[in-house]
């Protein structure tokens, strides 16, 4: 292994050559991490596995939800626990496919519904939300990388929010509350703060060889941004 990667350090303090090449490792990665997700995704639908993980997730009431919900965190957490692990790129990677493949489970029930509301064009809703969701973690990655701004006071911000949020769902959800699109629009603002969030500790905190946990925290912010964002357009349509 290269001696640069057995005493890693920030790559805000690398060579410019060595924070192009951790650069272009990590978006790489985030965008075949997309494409795996897309895939996966995808491919409940094709072979017929979406409506058994349908009734799985939804099928048992409310309640069952909330399983679903933290069976994802835990999901989550074991998967960037891995994906920043040192030592071994094999476990790195499959933190990162752990992640991925809880994130296309936790799709199915939203594309279900998008494909129920459109008659099975669900392009219609995710072709916009996708371009929407583009654009936005253009304008947010842009703004870390042009600015040089410390965004590093958004992560007490991004923590309370999350935690808000998450509190809320689990209320929405006990007592069966119906919730209009305000909340969406909340959480693409606070999912906003946690790219510029993330993006700046990828940019000024990551060492060299942690490209698959920085590639995990960005995918994890980008689509969860298109999460909602596909809600709102959604609620365009009620």
């Amino acid at each position: 292994m290269n001696e640069i990667y057995d005493n890693p350090f920030a790559v805000a303090d690398a060579s410019a050559e060595l924070r192009a090449r951790f650069y272009r490792k990590t978006y790489g990665l985030v965008a075949l991490s997309f494409l795996a997700w897309a895939g996966t995704l995808g491919g409940f639908f094709m072979l017929g596995l979406a409506e058994p993980l349908l009734h799985l997730m939804l099928g048992t009431g409310r309640f069952a939800w909330l399983i679903v919900l933290g069976l994802f965190w835990v999901a989550t957490s074991i998967g960037q626990s891995m994906a920043y692990s040192r030592g071994s790129t094999l476990k790195q990677y499959l933190g990162l496919g752990i992640y991925i493949v809880a994130e296309a489970l936790i799709f199915v029930p939203l594309i279900a519904l998008v494909a129920a509301r459109t008659g099975g064009d669900i392009m219609e809703i995710l072709a916009p939300a996708g371009a929407v969701t583009g654009l936005l973690i253009l304008a947010l990655t842009a703004t870390v990388f042009m600015t040089r701004q410390d965004f590093s006071f958004l992560g007490a911000v991004v923590g309370i929010g999350s935690v808000v949020a998450l509190g809320a769902i689990v209320v929405f959800t006990l007592f069966n509350v119906g919730v209009g699109s305000w909340f969406a629009f909340a959480m693409v603002a606070l999912m906003g703060a946690a790219i510029l969030w993330q993006t700046w500790r990828v940019k000024e905190q990551c060492s060299p060889d942690q490209h698959v946990g920085a590639a995990l925290s960005l995918f994890a912010g980008f689509v969860t941004l298109l999460w909602y964002v596909v809600q709102i357009f959604l609620s365009r349509r009620d």
